[in-house]
């Protein structure tokens, strides 16, 4: 069973596919009535390509009511292949890292700034990303004014996991660079958050693993709340799925976000959900998403 998007199948999909749908189909009956989420925190990695192929992981994500995804992997060709099983539901984004290995150095490493550059070429990317910072002064070598020079000339985001310092370290290095920061700082509470919104027109917030924060037990957090009413164009929904056994809990992870949306006015809540989104990475002819 398929809603409404619809995707081009990919390879050796079907029985695994099947599965999905017949273990999920209470959400596939009611995602028409939910509201459409742009998840823009996937990764299809390495881990995830034997228990999920592309066909799977897409039927997930039309189980969860998502028509289109951000995606970066390690390595990228993850991220190659669900974008060959849907262009036009997945959005590439290159991950810096040839593997697992390269997380901890990879903003010192020439090879992995020269790796960059080659991907690009490829002209499909609409960001460079997820990657790590720890602390502003990963952000202070050549390789990464390299890795903002590139972003900015192709004017796509840069995707950061870090605290507030590496990402005010960034703005600060191009006024033009395009940043989005992953899991609003992890940590960060609204007021630091909402301070770097303040500071820069450059910058966007995705909530991956922020729902037990927005919304602790269920109700909507004061402060959150005041924050997405006076920045509801600077959020964007993620789901993280960076481990494999994350897909298991895809519609979930979705789900509890749209608890949450649900307790904003309709008009915040549908930015959040999809809008912001649409509007820097384009609705690639989904279903109900506009332009």
């Amino acid at each position: 069973m398929r809603i409404g998007w619809g995707h081009a199948a990919g390879p050796g999909g079907g029985g695994a596919a099947a599965l999905v749908a017949c273990l999920l189909w209470p959400l596939l009956a009611g995602a028409a009535e939910r509201l459409p989420i742009f998840d823009t925190h996937v990764h299809y990695s390495r881990d995830a390509w034997q228990a999920y192929d592309i066909d799977a992981v897409l039927e997930l994500m039309d189980a969860a009511g998502v028509p289109r995804a951000l995606v970066s992997s390690t390595p990228d060709d993850g991220t190659l292949r669900l974008y060959e099983g849907d262009p036009a539901r997945i959005v590439p984004i290159l991950r810096p890292y040839r593997d697992p290995g390269d997380r901890g150095d990879w903003s010192r490493n020439q090879e992995v700034v020269d790796y960059v550059k080659a991907r690009l070429e490829r002209g499909v990317y609409r960001g460079i990303g997820e990657f790590h910072l720890f602390g502003a002064e990963s952000t202070a070598t050549p390789q990464m004014r390299e890795i903002v020079a590139l972003a900015v000339a192709r004017d796509i985001v840069v995707h950061v996991h870090s605290d507030a310092a590496p990402v005010r370290a960034l703005l600060a290095m191009d006024p033009k660079l395009k940043v989005l920061w992953a899991h609003a700082g992890m940590s960060e509470p609204p007021a630091a958050v909402g301070t770097l919104l303040d500071e820069s027109p450059q910058l966007w917030v995705e909530l991956s693993f922020r729902a037990g924060d927005i919304a602790p037990g269920g109700r909507l957090d004061a402060a959150w709340r005041e924050l997405f009413l006076r920045h509801p164009e600077r959020f964007m929904i993620g789901s993280d799925t960076f481990i494999g056994s994350r897909w298991a809990q895809y519609p979930e992870l979705i789900e509890t976000h749209r608890r949450w949306l649900a307790q904003l006015p309709a008009e915040v809540a549908a930015a959040i959900a999809y809008k912001n989104a649409v509007r820097e990475f384009g609705a690639g002819g989904a279903v109900g998403l506009g332009n």
